[in-house]
């Protein structure tokens, strides 16, 4: 039987070779994520912060808020001086916080919050919680 279940983990992909060496493997199941109110609160809370951080000129704040992908290409002071040189970006966080209290949609991992104008705030769900993977996404496309 614990063969079993030991090769029930190895198919699963909860235990890989690299197991023995690593002292402390990921947890094959992963934290539950909030459904329905507390999602919904969840995701208004991240993107709220993100509005005071970039009001509040913490950068590192606000890049801890965005989505893996960016936070790989980014450092605070990038989205810093990417703020400063373009007032584009400035438009869009008014726009975001303008919508805030506005009706969005959840399918599964990701959410969408129209921003009017045929566009959209998308966030994913990672690991740390829901992050910003835009704030120009086209509302049209899920």
């Amino acid at each position: 039987m614990k063969s079993a279940v030991l090769l029930g983990a190895v198919v699963t992909g909860c235990v890989t070779t690299d197991f023995v060496r690593q002292p402390d493997p990921k947890p094959c199941v992963d934290a539950p994520r909030a459904t329905g109110a507390p999602a919904e609160q969840a995701i208004r809370e991240a993107l709220a912060s993100f509005v005071a951080a970039v009001d509040a000129k913490d950068f590192g704040a606000a890049l801890e808020l965005l989505a893996g992908s960016w936070r790989k290409r980014y450092s605070a002071e990038r989205l810093a001086r990417d703020f400063a040189a373009e007032p584009r970006g400035v438009h869009l966080v008014d726009r975001l916080k303008s919508s805030l209290a506005a009706p969005f949609t959840i399918s599964g991992e990701r959410a969408t919050l129209p921003l009017g104008a045929g566009r959209a705030a998308r966030l994913v769900h990672e690991s740390a919680g829901w992050r910003i993977a835009s704030l120009d996404g086209d509302s049209s496309t899920p």
